[in-house]
């Protein structure tokens, strides 16, 4: 778990992300909040999509969201590669439900970048989880529970991997280390 922005954020649980929803008051930060649980993108990523990433000339929501490459944390390989992620039925409801801008980025702000910063989302959400009496969990959680969550229904690394666009290995470095589960597969064990 995270100590003074060390380690690795702590993992979402169902209470806390109802606690969460029940705090976002910012349309724009629920909704940021809402895609980071469907995708598990990263905040950087997130803060940067356009409109034409999510939603058609119409205003319908898109059948994928698209992350662009140069908005994604580069790879020690190079440059990210575009991430196309299926909209969720319930991500799909809250977002033809956000009133979003006809054009440009899709959480506008009138800082430099133009566009909400990850620091903003970062702050905003220390502070209701502060207000929580909560820590260890950071905008990276949502990250780290996404992937968690599809360990936990049986999906396999590989597909979790190109689920969200890593390699295995980091894949590997997100799951949680569950002893409950290491005892379940000794038991599995009939010498």
């Amino acid at each position: 778990m995270k100590n003074c922005r060390n380690g690795q954020a702590a993992v979402w649980t169902s209470q806390l992300i109802r606690q969460m929803r029940s705090r976002l008051r910012s349309p724009q930060q629920r909704m940021i909040f809402e895609i980071s649980l469907y995708t598990g993108e990263r905040m950087g990523a997130i803060c940067q999509l356009r409109v034409e990433d999510v939603y058609d000339r119409n205003g319908k929501v898109l059948g994928t969201i698209t992350f662009a490459g140069s908005t994604r944390k580069s790879t020690k390989h190079g440059a990210a590669a575009t991430r196309q992620v299926a909209v969720h039925p319930d991500l799909r409801h809250h977002l033809e439900n956000y009133r979003h801008p006809a054009t440009g980025y899709l959480f506008p702000t009138n800082s430099n970048a133009g566009h909400i910063t990850y620091n903003a989302v970062d702050n905003y959400w220390r502070r209701i989880l502060g207000d929580l009496g909560i820590s260890g969990y950071s905008t990276h959680s949502s990250r780290r529970w996404v992937i968690n969550e599809f360990r936990k229904a049986g999906i396999s690394i590989v597909t979790i991997a190109e689920t969200m666009g890593m390699t295995i290995s980091t894949v590997r470095h997100y799951l949680d280390n569950d002893p409950v589960d290491c005892a379940k597969a000794i038991a599995t064990l009939n010498p």
